[in-house]
């Protein structure tokens, strides 16, 4: 989407905000004037608490139970109110402006649903060290940021600059400062609209729709995923649930990809890294992960039983993942069954199908893959993961000659050659309009492909 420039950007309608201090009725036009109003009601607030010498501070807002003792808590929890009646506002002229969006059907909110505010804001800009009890006011001081950093920035033979970002731990580069402004308010937690009915929060006024429309009672499910056959509410909800299933991570040691940083992460740990650090009191069993070690110690040494909750049934079993089957295939009338897409055959668990497809088929472990993947079709049957949805970055990297190297890259890591190295992959570029077809292996001689590697729309992305 364009960003327009400066001159033909709408400027923020200021809003009516009815003050919602018990016993006054003012109107306050925006949320800068209204956040002003609330001070003066603090002010002469503090100066009755000091002449009562109360110590606990009850809310004056409507239909506010909030109480605590500690006056700066307070002032920043009457602020917020404030801010929340902006928020309530803008949610509901959005929807009013949009009529096609079906309405709220959570429960209605009985008041203002405020967080727990135990710290001030803190402004996290580099070398600003500021602290706001205000929220509208921080919020205002972080835009002020990105403003002076884009005039500071700029040079005069330069009309697009970048900007980047000075928040702690975060040096992106944006294209313009009010993609910065965009940017900020992800480490600001500022929020834009409100579900007037039920009271929820939200980003942008994008998310408030979703919101509404993946509701129960308002879901068409008109949306089908082509991977996973789950139904999504709208085109947007699909398009961010694709991304899962597209792997843009590719371990540097081996072939194997993954959709998410932390898939890769612990793909290393498990795959390549030697080091167990937690080891078990009782034996010398080592794990990787405290959950690992968990599990260990409850199968193991406590010997933990899950016994089956149906009535009139004695099946126990020590694994939880043992009695989810029973109770599926037993009680659910729902058996877990893996179907040989090459035969028709069917077994009972992924690590038979797998030999049955090595030994009568003559399929191949996928390169730097330690067992296939299966997912459920349309039939609830587990079917053999022949498509693979590869980012463009990673497709390059898979195209591209590699030889991994023999020598440990590092302490507890030792990388040797594939064994599995030949595996054959069919790479399908739909960028192309003639779908080409590209033939990826090792071994030149191999006849039986493993699957097809996919790669991703570069516009699937950029929609988003």
């Amino acid at each position: 989407m364009s960003h327009q420039p400066a001159s033909k950007r709408k400027k923020p309608v200021e809003l009516p905000l009815c003050c919602g201090w018990r016993d006054c009725q003012e109107i306050c036009n925006g949320e800068w004037n209204l956040n002003s109003h609330i001070a003066e009601h603090l002010e002469t607030y503090a100066a009755e608490q000091q002449q009562n010498a109360a110590e606990e501070h009850a809310c004056r807002w409507n239909d506010c139970v909030f109480r605590t003792n500690c006056a700066v808590e307070f002032e920043r929890h009457a602020y917020y109110h404030g801010y929340y009646s902006q928020l309530l506002l803008q949610g509901k002229l959005e929807c009013d402006l949009h009529p096609e969006i079906p309405a709220c059907c959570a429960p209605a909110r009985m008041a203002d649903k405020l967080p727990d505010l135990k710290q001030n804001f803190h402004c996290g800009w580099m070398d600003c060290n500021r602290e706001f009890v205000s929220i509208v006011e921080f919020q205002d001081h972080i835009v002020k940021h990105a403003l002076f950093e884009y005039d500071i920035q700029k040079t005069p033979d330069d009309e697009r600059p970048k900007t980047q970002c000075n928040w702690n731990l975060c040096h992106k580069q944006m294209d313009n400062k009010y993609r910065l402004i965009e940017h900020i308010s992800t480490h600001s937690n500022k929020k834009l609209v409100a579900c007037y009915h039920c009271g929820e929060v939200f980003r942008t006024k994008t998310t408030l729709f979703d919101h509404l429309r993946r509701q129960p009672d308002n879901n068409t499910n008109s949306f089908q995923c082509a991977q996973c056959f789950k139904f999504f509410a709208t085109q947007k909800l699909l398009r961010s649930h694709v991304l899962r299933h597209i792997n843009g991570f590719k371990c540097t040691m081996c072939d194997m990809t993954c959709s998410s940083a932390s898939g890769l992460t612990t793909h290393i740990r498990y795959r390549h890294l030697k080091d167990k650090p937690l080891k078990c009191n009782e034996c010398e069993k080592r794990c990787v992960r405290e959950s690992d070690l968990v599990k260990h110690v409850e199968i193991v040494h406590n010997k933990t039983v899950h016994q089956c909750e149906h009535p009139d049934c004695q099946y126990s079993v020590r694994t939880y993942a043992q009695m989810r089957r029973h109770f599926l295939e037993v009680h659910g009338n729902n058996p877990i069954l893996y179907a040989c897409h090459c035969c028709e055959r069917f077994f009972k668990s992924g690590k038979s199908l797998s030999t049955h497809l090595m030994q009568k088929h003559g399929f191949r472990l996928p390169s730097g893959h330690k067992r296939f993947t299966y997912r459920v079709d349309e039939n609830g049957f587990y079917r053999l993961e022949t498509t693979r949805l590869e980012s463009m970055e990673v497709t390059q990297q898979i195209l591209a000659p590699q030889s991994h190297p023999t020598n440990p890259i590092h302490d507890g890591a030792d990388v040797k050659p594939s064994l599995t190295g030949g595996s054959c992959y069919e790479i399908v570029d739909p960028t192309n309009t003639e779908f080409g077809r590209i033939i990826v292996s090792n071994d030149p001689d191999e006849a039986q492909l493993v699957g097809e590697v996919i790669i991703s729309l570069p516009t699937l992305i950029d929609e988003l």
